[in-house]
């Protein structure tokens, strides 16, 4: 073998072991890194601007109030089903982000792959389940024979779609990890365009009520899921389907590894979300759920950037950790800090100024004014906590991200189980329908106090502290980390 073929195949072996550059791998400045996740933080925005004109406006509007408490009160099983989509999309997608940083572009895939699988087939038993057990579902829900007929059809078109729920979800948390944060916005516009044209010819042309808007909403996902499974078919994508090649098991322990807190904070969300819905029903009545529901809405509505942002840059910060580039991620989480502070101050303020303007959006022209009075009582005092809400939900996701999901679920059990339950069976005890509202904010400022903790606590474990340490990516034995 002559010099020239030598040195032909050593360029090429060069080749081969060069990593890949992936987009999410970049040393972001912070209008980089804004701009790489202003898609994303639209996606979020759209969305639940679209779920709110489904649910909220349409149906409060054209279908009645005790229509939209009939499908608010099965928020509980919908935080379940939220569970496992946050479970398979922010774990699975943790995992391949940290293997991506890692080098092993390969495994990424065949994570996304497997956790597809799996995603379809785990949502195909739950629909099953709540279609056999719709009715004493609803009943355990607090549904009477009014509310259950409305409950039971919303179950039967909206829920049998959980598969389709699942996977959706797994393909948009998959989009920045896969350096296309765009797609997101995409499939969000594709949805509301979807969901506002069915629901404007299904519920006040046709006025199929009820069932007009769960088929909108169930068409919206499968429109969605379409543009997914087109995008994740092209070879040429970050992440695309390849062939798992078993280690499913594997797999699934390793995603509820990464995404454990995510799962819980869901689970217990619906616990939270029951207790609520019937401490709701036993002071105010159905009035009560269906002002809780625009209150969620809109309070969703003007955190949705910072839950778009955070959902973008997860992914960032897992690589860098994936990488142990202790550097680069300081840097990352000092964006954060600035985002969060000074724009959840910003919407605090738009919040609470605009409030007014954003209820009547809801409520048309001539509302009820007993509704339309406690739904304003209530949104006064919940906006108030929005800075904190969205601290809570930076720190939960920073720390999925590192791969500490032990740190994220002590924030996360404290966060529902503990606060937020106590104060709302405190609360209104104490103060009645005040006590609702405030019990929300009073809960997010004490996780929100515990949160801060535990990052302060976790500075020298991963290079974000003025020491400069980061004791779990150093090339150090084991044992040597603070055990937080």
């Amino acid at each position: 073998m002559d010099n020239d073929q030598k040195n032909g195949i050593i360029e090429e072996e060069k080749k081969e072991s060069k990593p890949v550059q992936n987009r999410i791998g970049r040393d972001f400045t912070f209008l980089q890194l804004l701009k790489f996740a202003f898609p994303a933080i639209l996606t979020t925005l759209f969305a639940q601007l679209f779920k709110s004109i489904d649910d909220g406006l349409f149906v409060s509007r054209y279908v009645g109030p005790d229509a939209l408490a009939s499908i608010s009160i099965l928020n509980p099983v919908h935080s379940i089903i939220m569970a496992f989509s946050q479970l398979f999309a922010v774990g699975a997608s943790t995992l391949s982000a940290q293997t991506m940083g890692k080098h092993d572009q390969e495994e990424a895939k065949r994570i996304f792959s497997r956790i597809v699988v799996l995603a379809l087939t785990i949502g195909s038993i739950i629909a099953v389940l709540i279609n056999i057990f719709c009715d004493p579902i609803c009943r355990f829900l607090g549904a009477d024979d009014e509310l259950i007929s409305n409950s039971r059809i919303f179950v039967r078109i909206v829920l049998t779609n959980t598969p389709i729920t699942l996977v959706t979800s797994v393909f948009g948390s998959y989009y920045s990890t896969a350096g296309k944060p765009q797609m997101g916005l995409v499939c969000s516009i594709v949805n509301g365009a979807v969901n506002i044209i069915l629901d404007i010819i299904l519920i006040p042309v046709l006025q199929l009520g009820v069932v007009g808007s769960s088929l909108s909403t169930a068409f919206g996902e499968l429109a969605v899921a379409a543009i997914g499974f087109t995008f994740y078919s092209i070879k040429s994508h970050e992440i695309h389907f390849v062939k798992p090649h078993g280690e499913f098991v594997n797999t699934f322990k390793r995603s509820w590894s990464a995404g454990f807190s995510q799962f819980i904070n869901s689970i217990s969300f619906s616990v939270t979300n029951f207790v609520t819905n019937k401490t709701l029903l036993s002071y105010l009545g159905s009035n009560g759920i269906s002002a809780n529901s625009i209150i969620s809405d809109l309070r969703i509505i003007l955190n949705a950037a910072f839950l778009g942002y955070v959902g973008c840059v997860g992914p960032i910060i897992a690589y860098n950790y994936g990488e142990k580039n202790p550097k680069r991620l300081k840097k990352i989480l000092t964006y954060n800090l600035r985002f969060w502070f000074f724009g959840t101050l910003a919407v605090t303020i738009i919040g609470e100024i605009f409030r007014s303007s954003l209820v009547k959006i809801f409520f048309g022209a001539n509302p009820d004014p007993e509704l339309y009075a406690m739904t304003m009582r209530g949104l006064t005092i919940e906006f108030l906590g929005s800075m904190f809400t969205c601290g809570c939900i930076f720190v939960m996701r920073m720390f999925v991200a590192l791969g500490n999901p032990k740190t994220s679920s002590i924030l996360t059990f404290s966060r529902n189980f503990i606060f937020r339950l106590s104060m709302m069976l405190l609360l209104p005890w104490l103060f009645g329908e005040i006590g609702i509202w405030s019990a929300f904010p009073i809960a997010e400022f004490l996780s929100f106090s515990l949160g801060a903790t535990l990052v302060i606590l976790n500075a020298n474990n991963y290079g974000y502290g003025k020491s400069g340490l980061a004791l779990k990516m150093s090339p150090d034995p084991p044992g040597t980390e603070l055990k937080i």
